[in-house]
């Protein structure tokens, strides 16, 4: 018993991965490529929070209940030394990975408040891309935006951002990082100058 679970803790998240990759390189690459057919793309609530590297949201927040009971109400040997010692150090454990958990999370809520009413539909044959958002549709052709601001955390094991698109007509929009699709602008439109802006906490404003 003790194997199957083991067995699934690690090789069907392992699995799974493998299985989205595969997938997401036989969709973006080649005659399959957005470049080439038409794409449609939505950010769905399943999609946006069961992702892999959501794994580290879920441990932390459980790992960090976890310590906050054991520090509080775990049993200790009375025979091992500085008892009260271990019980802070699990404490302050438990906050650690509690607001790690906590932080990334509020994060996540914060993009995806803007990312779940965002499509993207390319349209090859015209080199143009149709982008809805909850209350106006843009259709963007080459040289429709005059520059990116990408906002990012600098975190290449966890990132987190968002680029606001400016218009040549004045107007503004923004696409967190993990809107399906929010690459295919900028591989649409290659040409766009792109400025890069570091925040350790990248909260839309």
């Amino acid at each position: 018993m003790e194997t199957l679970i083991t067995f699934l803790i690690v090789f069907v998240p392992f699995g799974w991965f493998m299985w989205k990759v595969l997938r997401y390189t036989r969709n973006t690459i080649g005659a399959n490529s957005p470049m080439k057919v038409s794409r449609f793309y939505e950010t769905t609530a399943w999609w946006y929070f069961v992702r892999m590297d959501n794994l580290f949201v879920f441990y932390s927040l459980v790992f960090g209940v976890f310590l906050y009971k054991i520090s509080l109400f775990g049993y200790i040997s009375y025979t091992v030394d500085y008892q009260t010692l271990m019980r802070i150090g699990m404490l302050i454990g438990s906050v650690f990975f509690l607001g790690a958990g906590l932080l990334i999370l509020a994060l996540e809520l914060d993009h995806w408040f803007y990312a779940k009413d965002i499509t993207i539909e390319t349209f090859p044959e015209t080199h143009e891309l149709e982008i809805t958002f909850k209350e106006v549709v843009l259709r963007l052709k080459e040289g429709d935006i005059e520059k990116l601001v990408v906002y990012h955390n600098g975190n290449y094991k966890m990132p987190f951002g968002y680029a606001k698109c400016y218009l040549t007509n004045g107007d503004h929009f923004v696409v967190p990082n993990y809107t399906r699709g929010e690459w295919v602008i900028v591989e649409y439109f290659k040409k766009i100058p792109t400025e890069y802006v570091r925040q350790r906490f990248p909260f839309i404003r």
